[in-house]
């Protein structure tokens, strides 16, 4: 195990930093994308994508629920294209971004 990788404690920081990409991380990180595969997998149970699409969908969640628009929610987790972003949050979620009713304060 790497102990450059045991060393990080900001996970989510550093996903956000590299766009929720597991070959952005890997190279953050100063590894292979295939060392970061087995550090995942051996701490926390599962593929670096699969964590980091968690990580994703659930933030945008959070944001979706504070009213902030589809638009600029797909910016801030680093979509290109809101519809790429209105597609796999409804994948994850089960229904569309529109569709989330921001929590009243």
């Amino acid at each position: 195990m790497s102990r450059r990788l045991n060393r990080i404690a900001d996970w989510e920081g550093l996903a956000g930093k590299s766009n929720y990409s597991a070959t952005n991380v890997a190279q953050r990180c100063h590894v292979s994308r295939r060392q970061l595969q087995r550090f995942f997998v051996q701490t926390k149970g599962q593929s670096p994508h699969y964590w980091l699409n968690e990580l994703r969908q659930n933030k945008a969640l959070v944001f979706m629920q504070r009213g902030d628009s589809v638009k600029e929610v797909a910016g801030q987790m680093g979509y290109s294209q809101a519809s790429n972003f209105s597609r796999d949050f409804k994948r994850y979620h089960g229904v569309s971004p529109s569709e989330i009713t921001p929590a009243s304060t």
